[in-house]
């Protein structure tokens, strides 16, 4: 039985003749045919697509998830196209500003009528200067339905004029803000913004300027010529320091409560930006030269509040 087992695997394996069959042409091999099959290459997944464009198509908490996952991309060398930018330093506020010759009014109250928009009320300003140097000057406003403010100026009174040690501006009495005029380091600094200025010879805040102006065309007629100009450097609560420019309108009548008054002199400041301030002053030279109207606009959103002379008194 093992024999013709391993006999029928032998011949099986073509280990053994076999007999050959009808048909069968010796020695001659059956031709062999061949096909190629071509098989189609297999589909590539596609690829994935980068971070980004996956985070700009999920909500918002989703795309900071994907953001956090993918990896950081390879730091280019800092050359001088992609160095950072470094912001530049605050503009200093010591640009070239002319130093006048003063000559400051006397102490005096004056009541203003105020209107603010549609509301109204009044105003006081108060210019109390000392024999021996020191100021105090303050602005304070009140218009129906609105809130109290204030403006309050105080220093010294130098070779230049009116020069302020400390400006506060309020609100129903409280302060909000301040400027410092530091004069032994040379500085204008701010209670807010950390920014600070060179402080130049007769700089001034806002509000005493007023003053300031006065005292500037009351030293120097010539500067009432039409055409002519005063330039002062006015700082700001807000951490700036501007060129105010006043250039002389003319010589005009300005109406007031008490009437007409002749012989003004009209003086107006246009605003160097948006949101700046336009300033508009008549000086009245028989009263040293205060103002006897102002108009304070802030442009492009057109608030502005004037101030019209109604009392003048010695305090």
């Amino acid at each position: 039985m093992a024999a013709l087992v391993l006999l029928l695997h032998a011949t099986l394996l073509g280990l053994w003749p076999r007999t050959p069959g009808p048909g069968w042409q010796g020695g001659a091999a059956r031709p062999v045919q061949v096909r190629q099959i071509v098989l189609a290459a297999p589909a590539l997944p596609a690829a994935a697509p980068a971070p980004a464009a996956v985070a700009r198509a999920m909500p918002h908490a989703a795309r900071r998830k994907v953001e956090a996952a993918a990896p950081p991309a390879a730091a280019a060398p800092e050359t001088a196209a992609t160095a950072p930018a470094i912001d530049p330093a605050p503009e200093p506020g010591g640009q070239a500003v002319p130093v006048y010759a003063t000559q400051l009014p006397p102490p005096v109250v004056i009541q203003y009528e105020l209107k603010r928009g549609l509301a109204s009320g009044r105003a006081e300003l108060r210019w109390l200067p000392s024999a021996d140097g020191p100021y105090e000057l303050s602005l304070r406003t009140e218009a129906y339905g609105q809130q109290a403010l204030g403006w309050a100026s105080r220093g010294v009174v130098d070779a230049h004029g009116v020069a302020p040690e400390r400006y506060v501006e309020s609100r129903r009495g409280r302060e909000l803000r301040t400027v410092n005029f530091q004069r032994d380091k040379g500085l204008i600094t701010f209670s807010g913004p950390q920014l600070e200025y060179p402080l130049v010879p007769g700089a001034q805040d806002r509000v005493s300027w007023m003053i300031q102006l006065a005292a500037v065309l009351a030293a120097d007629p010539a500067l009432a010529a039409p055409g002519s100009t005063v330039t002062l450097l006015v700082a700001t609560a807000r951490g700036a320091t501007d060129l105010w420019t006043f250039s002389v309108m003319g010589i005009e009548t300005t109406l007031l409560a008490s009437g007409p008054v002749a012989g003004t002199l009209h003086l107006r400041r246009e605003p160097l930006r948006p949101y700046d301030t336009t300033a508009e002053v008549w000086l009245d030279p028989a009263r040293h030269h205060l103002p006897v109207r102002a108009k304070l606009l802030v442009r492009p959103t057109g608030e502005g509040t004037e101030f019209v002379l109604q009392s003048l008194s010695t305090p």
